[in-house]
């Protein structure tokens, strides 16, 4: 009987361990947003999947170079303090997605 609980536990952690490893592949940036469904994608598939973008900055032909993501919003307060607010840029070149990365701070200074 102890021999088949301690199979099964070492079963569960496996399983729970090779999860874990698959959702941090899929998920490495941030949790919330599945870098490697967002790498490759349009811009239209990707506000499709996690709705419009909190910021957006486009280029001359008015495509598209930045779609950004306010992750948490935290503004100092009077006395300068620091800003903890995150920022999911999503950098565009010729319309596809090609590079994520996490801004943390007052986004712009």
């Amino acid at each position: 009987m102890k021999k088949k609980i301690l199979i099964i536990s070492i079963c569960s952690i496996a399983v729970l361990a090779l999860s874990m490893g698959i959702f941090w592949y899929y998920h490495p940036t941030y949790y919330k947003y599945n870098d490697r469904f967002i790498i490759g994608n349009t811009d239209e598939k990707i506000i499709e999947k996690y709705g419009e973008f909190s910021v957006v900055y486009r280029n001359e032909e008015n495509e598209i170079s930045c779609g950004i993501y306010k992750i948490r919003d935290n503004t100092p307060e009077l006395i300068m303090s620091y800003d903890d607010s995150l920022w999911y840029e999503i950098h565009f070149k010729n319309g596809i997605a090609v590079k994520v990365r996490l801004q943390e701070g007052w986004y712009g200074g």
